[in-house]
């Protein structure tokens, strides 16, 4: 399944059509020189396909990659059998050489040819590769990490690894572990992207484009496991990643921590031919006293405080080191970035960053190559000459072709590309230059090739924008290529405003960068895949899908526009969805024939079973239309009490999705409305709702079905596996009352709640609050004049009236109880005393026919305000209404026919009672 626009190939000729967001191998950071025209400068571009060097490329580099497949398992073979020579071969050679390889042949050739990337994808490539990707938390500091690594890589070198042939390979097995495991929990590259040691050096050195032209390193099955995947487009990830915070911090960091590494050499040894003469490769065991006091110059930490451990002197000196650089950078930002911008060599921060990150790698490349390799190369009279001449051009190459790049450029490149790509003619032109020549005649000699023009220059603004890598504003700045195509201002704001609204009809989250669209295919697989699962409760399967969406960094606005195109193209995972015409039709047959009862149960039942409607009308149409106006109608006639207005509301929903699906949907509404309509009978419709996914509405049924003395045996079976507590209660109790025990039991969780919300004070609370509350409290009775509180003392219980009246009683000064006021159901009583601990000042007996109460303690009443927002609305609606009715609750007006009766105005009868 695709999630972008088709693509198609003009042409007699049919070509690779080259797209940034192509899921296929492709030329991405091709070398496009700039040839001067008057003042513009414009992309010259070999059209994708026409070199054979990605094919010649590929052979060259699968065999250095065999060889280093062989070289890497040799070299832990090689440090235990000589240990006292494995670290001059390992760190003065095969490490020395790798920058330099990085630099000349390229970012994504080592990508390929790295034997520790290879052993992190065995367990991917026998199939039991992870599935994870790597959290929030990971994808932003993913910099951080792999810096960690590095430093603590390069600290166990000075303490352990240099000189030692068997802690070296100790250390090469453990990596490469590290890399297998880790990229067998997490998905993709995620050891590549974030962990590995040499992850951002690989990137330092080679960003923003190689010195050459290499075919990119996307895998073949791309899990999206890093937004801007390198892999991809390593210059695209450059550009949008210069700004990040945790790049930058480890680019200005990494200079000084490479020369705090060299140093420490010095600073060990008190000269510098402990390490130009590679006495360091030779130290076996060095371990056993790094972490001691030194006591000599082998053991010393630093030669003017040999007592130091040569641990912590390491640790110390790389630390300094990486924090004197970041430092140094930062400062040297602030205070050149409005020289530069002035200057015109920086146009915003973007570009300022980029000229420090491009002194920061030329700072990194020279001071390695001051000292790396040096002990094997001066065993070679005239070779350490020879390898400085190779370094210093090599950097200044490198340091000329980054230092003149702009993102401007490399924007222009990218639509350059995908003009060359979508060429209309059969003659594909060589470069871009070419391509303008041949389009200037065309388009003067004939207007069918200008309007054809017109439209290649459009595709070419539209997939270079929808890529991601180009913004709208950026291609209106791309004047130089408009110059060169002739295309007016006029016809360029034309194509943009045709793109815009071309746009409004597709959804925002189909127009996404390279990894974006991988990672919303994968996404796609796997939300497939969760939906085609047997049906659980609403709230499993939202939790489930909310897991998955988390999990592949998919924003609700993605989820939906794939889920949309799921349930339009594939009819198997719209199976679950099926179901909801015939969930509505199945509430309201039930509603219309228990509503004739009346009963605080039965009107339980009905509030149940409407809000099952409305959420499940909700998610259907979530998951299919979009338009909200649109939504509000289907959902009023899906919901309507007319039978004839629901079918009439799925057939509209029905012109939104394929037809099969449309078809399947009507077909289970009519069913079922068919199927209730030749069981009339009440227990019928009752027990029809044993299967809903709400627990709430399970246990209303069969309690429904008990209080009309239509329950059996049957339905207790039906239900006594059920995994929720309030149902598993219904089916004890029922079954102990069906073998006559004559116990009075205390009233199920469901009684409660329907007594509950038989209250109007409760009435407005979900049935998940009412059962906090049915869950904190025990049902009391009270006989006539009995007393549930006496004034005066200090009582922690509040009582929710249920069923009968309460008098209000106070003592005047003597020995009298005065009545002051009578409360009746849905009051409650003592709640002050809760929340303010407090003698009570007031008594309060039950009234002549008695009272229930569910009775709270303190702390359980307590626990459910803190565990509840609704049920605390509820206690301070309570409590202002008592205020206002009172006259004091600040502001409250009291009417001039309701001033204070001439009898003594009454205090708050409740106040702390």
């Amino acid at each position: 399944m695709s999630l972008g626009r088709p693509r198609t190939t003009n042409g007699a000729r049919s070509r690779e059509t080259l797209v940034v967001f192509s899921p296929f191998r492709m030329d991405i950071n091709a070398s496009i020189p700039l040839v001067v025209s008057g003042t513009s400068r414009v992309p010259r571009v070999r059209p994708h396909g026409v070199s054979s060097a990605p094919v010649a490329d590929a052979s060259w580099v699968e065999r250095i990659r065999a060889a280093a497949l062989v070289v890497f398992p040799a070299v832990i073979v090689l440090a235990v059998v000589v240990p006292d020579r494995a670290g001059r071969v390992f760190w003065t050679v095969a490490i020395a050489a790798l920058p330099l390889f990085f630099v000349t042949a390229g970012y994504h050739r080592w990508r390929r040819i790295c034997p520790l990337a290879f052993v992190a994808q065995l367990a991917a490539r026998f199939g039991v590769g992870g599935r994870r990707r790597a959290g929030r938390w990971m994808q932003a500091h993913a910099y951080h990490a792999s810096f960690a690594v590095l430093f603590v890589s390069l600290w166990l070198r000075l303490v352990a690894t240099n000189g030692d042939g068997y802690a070296l390979a100790i250390f090469l097995v453990v990596l490469a572990l590290f890399a297998l495991a880790t990229d067998s929990i997490f998905t993709g590259k995620t050891w590549c992207n974030y962990v590995c040691p040499i992850s951002f050096v690989e990137k330092i050195y080679t960003e923003p484009r190689n010195l050459r032209s290499t075919p990119n390193s996307q895998c073949q099955k791309c899990t999206a496991c890093k937004s801007t995947c390198p892999d991809i487009n390593e210059e695209n990830s450059y550009w949008k990643e210069v700004l990040l915070p945790a790049k930058r911090d480890v680019y200005f960091a990494f200079p000084g921590l490479v020369l705090a590494f060299y140093f420490y050499y010095y600073l060990q040894a008190g000269n510098w031919e402990y390490y130009f003469g590679g006495r360091w490769t030779n130290q076996i065991g060095l371990v056993r006293t790094a972490f001691l006091p030194g006591i000599d110059a082998q053991t010393a930490g630093l030669y003017f405080w040999p007592a130091v451990p040569r641990a912590v002197a390491a640790a110390a000196t790389l630390l300094l080191g990486a924090v004197a650089s970041f430092a140094i950078f930062s400062i040297a930002e602030r205070t050149v970035a409005a020289w530069l911008i002035t200057s015109g060599r920086a146009t915003d921060s973007a570009a300022v960053r980029h000229e420090m990150f491009t002194v920061a790698a030329f700072a990194a490349f020279v001071t390695f190559y001051s000292f790396a390799g040096a002990p094997t190369l001066r065993l070679v009279p005239g070779l350490p000459h020879l390898f400085q001449l190779l370094v210093v051009t090599t950097a200044t190459l490198f340091l000329m072709r980054r230092v003149m790049r702009r993102q401007t450029e490399f924007v222009e490149e990218t639509l350059a590309r995908q003009i060359i790509a979508k060429w209309p003619w059969p003659d594909a032109p060589r470069d871009l230059r070419e391509a303008f020549l041949i389009h200037r005649i065309r388009s003067q000699s004939h207007e069918e090739a200008r309007a054809r023009a017109l439209e290649l220059y459009k595709e070419a603004v539209r997939e270079t924008v929808n890529s991601g890598i180009v913004s709208r504003g950026e291609v209106h700045r791309l004047e130089a290529i408009r110059d060169q195509m002739h295309i007016s201002p006029a016809d360029h704001e034309r194509i943009m405003a045709e793109l815009a609204e071309e746009e409004r009809g597709l959804p925002a989250a189909l127009v996404v960068s390279p990894e974006k669209h991988l990672q919303l295919e994968t996404y796609a697989e796997a939300l497939a895949v969760q939906l085609a699962r047997p049906r659980t409760a609403s709230g499993a399967m939202d939790a489930a899908v909310r897991a998955l969406r988390e999990g592949y960094a998919v924003t609700e606005e993605e989820h939906a526009a794939v889920l949309d195109r799921l349930v339009r193209g594939n009819e198997g995972i719209a199976a679950h969805l099926l179901d909801v015409p015939a969930a509505i039709e199945a509430a309201f047959a039930a509603i219309d024939r228990i509503e004739e009862l009346g009963t605080p149960a039965a009107r339980f039942l009905i509030f149940l079973l409407q809000r099952r409607a409305d959420r499940a009308a909700d998610g259907l149409l979530r998951t299919i239309a979009s338009d909200a106006a649109e939504i509000r109608v289907i959902r009023d006639g899906m919901l309507s009490r007319d039978r004839i207005a629901r079918l009439a509301a799925v057939a509209t929903l029905g012109s939104r999705v394929s037809p099969a699906v449309a078809e399947r949907l009507s077909e289970a509404q009519q069913r079922a409305q068919r199927d209730l309509l030749d069981h009339q009978d009440r227990p019928y419709c009752l027990r029809c709702h044993f299967s809903s996914p709400d627990p709430y509405i399970r246990a209303a049924a069969l309690y429904t079905l008990e209080s009309l003395d239509e329950v059996r045996e049957a339905d207790y079976t039906a239900l006594e596996h059920d995994e929720h507590p309030v149902v598993q209660e219904m089916v004890e109790v029922g079954r102990r009352l069906i073998a006559g025990d004559t116990v009075r039991l205390e009233p199920t969780m469901i009684a409660k709640m329907i007594g509950l919300k038989a209250i109007d004070l409760f009435e407005g609370l979900d049935p998940e609050d009412l059962a906090l509350l049915a869950r904190e409290g025990q049902e009391a009775w009270f006989a006539p004049g009995e007393m549930l509180c006496r004034e005066g003392e200090v009582g922690d219980d509040l009582f929710v009236l249920l069923d009968g009246e309460v008098s209000i009683l106070r003592r005047d000064g003597g020995d009298v109880d005065r009545l002051v006021d009578v409360e009746g159901p849905g009051s409650v009583i003592g709640e002050l005393a809760v929340l303010d601990p407090a003698p009570r000042r007031a008594t309060v007996v039950a009234a002549m026919a008695g009272v229930r109460t569910l009775r709270l303690d303190g702390g359980s009443f307590r626990h459910a305000l803190a565990s509840s927002p609704a049920v605390s609305e509820v206690i301070i609606r309570m409590l202002a209404r008592r205020l206002r009715a009172q006259g004091r609750y600040p502001g409250a007006a009291v009417a001039p026919d309701t001033a204070a009766p001439s009898s003594p105005p009454l205090t708050d009868p409740f106040q702390r009672r």
